[in-house]
């Protein structure tokens, strides 16, 4: 039995107690139903024992996650740290993220799909878009900004 966790320490504590007393009236004696007695409380025992690692691995398999998840999101902060706008190419559906800057930007500028080399934007005015912009690095759900454009909300 696992000692120095409270891992189910109650029903750890309800076996044993059930062991010593299956010992103390010697019911091994009382044939094969004694037999089975004694069978049933060592599984049990082992049951728990293995519960115990289970819940141990797991919580260390969720801080593992955690980290993992704290890594992506500084490098989602690294990576979209300013204001993004991302669009969707129509020729194949890849979406092409670009520094928001890019709309106030006097040189023009053509945003090209990487997947398939179709221009998606150029910043001259001669595309009509409607363009979300990610904030905070995170992309979610959309909801209208001041400006008209799709802002996207920060959330994990």
């Amino acid at each position: 039995m696992r000692e120095g966790g409270s891992c189910l320490k109650n029903l750890s504590e309800r076996i044993s107690y059930l062991k010593g007393l299956s010992e103390g009236i010697n019911v091994a004696e009382l044939g094969p139903q004694g037999k089975i007695m004694n069978g049933i409380l060592d599984v049990l025992e082992g049951v728990i024992d293995d519960i115990c690692v289970l819940r141990t691995e797991m919580e260390e398999f969720k801080e593992y996650v955690q980290s993992i998840d704290d890594d992506l999101n500084l490098l989602e902060e690294d990576i979209y740290g300013d204001d993004y706008i991302y669009m969707t190419c129509k020729k194949c559906g890849e979406e092409v993220y670009f520094d928001a800057d890019v709309l106030e930007d006097d040189d023009v500028i053509e945003i090209i799909c990487p997947k398939c080399n179709e221009v998606v934007f150029v910043n001259d005015g001669s595309f009509d878009f409607e363009p979300s912009v990610m904030e905070s690095g995170i992309e979610g759900e959309n909801s209208p900004s001041p400006d008209g454009r799709n802002s996207g909300s920060a959330g994990n």
